[in-house]
């Protein structure tokens, strides 16, 4: 596969200075260390300093329900539909529908930049089915 050139971006901070070391990396004087942030005016780079899972293993088909019963700050989820389910997942907010909702088949991942894992919910098609998660802190 062949790649195409677009040359040199150069990011400026409010000075009109380069923020770079010269050979084109990007210079922010500083070490990002797990958890930590570095504001470099309107992009800020974040890492993740944890990193949990869950299941739910009984998703009612009749009522929404928080994916977890323990409530979770957060930055971001991946949420699954067990391979082995029968049926479809629903997943979205509180009250979430099979019209409202994000649908995963089983197998299926949705990912999404959340504050907290207790504004998750999600739904079932076939009562008792599975979903797990993966959150980012």
């Amino acid at each position: 596969m062949a790649k195409a050139s677009v040359g040199a971006i150069r990011i400026i901070d409010g000075d009109g200075d380069a923020c770079d070391d010269g050979s084109g990396k990007l210079n922010v004087n500083a070490t990002l260390v797990a958890g930590a942030t570095i504001d470099i005016g309107d992009v800020e780079i974040t890492g993740h300093a944890t990193i949990g899972h869950g299941s739910n293993t009984d998703v009612s088909s009749s009522t929404a329900e928080r994916i977890d019963s323990g409530i979770v700050a957060c930055k971001h989820m991946d949420i699954m539909a067990a391979i082995a389910n029968t049926g479809k997942i629903y997943v979205g907010a509180s009250g979430v529908t099979a019209t409202t909702g994000i649908t995963l088949y089983p197998g299926d991942v949705y990912s999404v930049d959340i504050d907290n894992t207790g504004d998750v919910y999600v739904l079932a098609e076939v009562n008792n089915e599975d979903v797990q998660w993966t959150y980012y802190v």
